[in-house]
């Protein structure tokens, strides 16, 4: 299978990197790894000019030297595999029909439509499902916050993605992330819980 392939030479070199991160060629053949991999999730084979269009922020996702160390890898896999499902999974035209006016709205609905499509290719590959799983863990690990004291201390779309990374990635929350959603928790599921099955199951509508 293709998506096997690619996924396989994609982890054969980061894992390389891993161990030389000052590699130049090394980072060169992952991040060209990386754009095959966006080619044949998103099984668009025609978008070679976007890759090499530098007015383009639709594929330029890191820069090489960037790229230093074990963690700095498992974030540009996750990220190019969610920016090939949005092209794959994501229908501009119903976004944008359905985008709310609200900054606050739109924000939760930005992050809610990208659980969609990153679950969408989760079910589809165990690779990119694993993708996903370490780069969440590394987010959640690497939270600092001095005084999480008042719900007006947390910023509701950061308790918004941690819910939905929870409830539809499976992503175990550690103490400091439980805290940060504990103050909007009801409220959420006082909205959301009951349809949690029901989306669930209509991920693809």
């Amino acid at each position: 299978m293709l998506w096997g392939r690619v996924t396989r030479v994609t982890c054969k070199y980061s894992n390389l990197m891993a161990k030389d991160p000052n590699n130049f060629e090394f980072k060169e053949k992952f991040k060209q790894a990386l754009k095959s991999t966006i080619k044949v999730i998103s099984e668009d084979f025609n978008i070679n000019q976007d890759l090499k269009n530098k007015d383009s922020q639709k594929f330029e996702l890191f820069e090489i030297d960037n790229l230093n160390n074990k963690n700095d890898f498992i974030k540009a896999r996750a990220t190019s595999d969610s920016k090939a499902l949005k092209i794959k999974f994501s229908d501009k035209n119903i976004y944008r029909k359905n985008l709310p006016a609200n900054s606050t709205c739109k924000s939760l609905y930005s992050i809610a439509e990208k659980v969609r499509y990153e679950c969408l290719g989760g079910k589809m590959m165990r690779g990119i499902k694993k993708n996903f799983e370490d780069n969440y863990n590394l987010m959640i690990s690497e939270k600092k916050k001095d005084q999480v004291k008042t719900k007006e201390d947390v910023n509701i779309s950061e308790a918004f993605e941690l819910y939905m990374l929870n409830r539809f990635h499976g992503i175990k929350l550690n103490n400091l992330s439980s805290k940060i959603l504990k103050y909007w928790e009801n409220d959420f599921d006082k909205n959301i819980d009951k349809h949690i099955n029901f989306l669930k199951k209509n991920l693809e509508n």
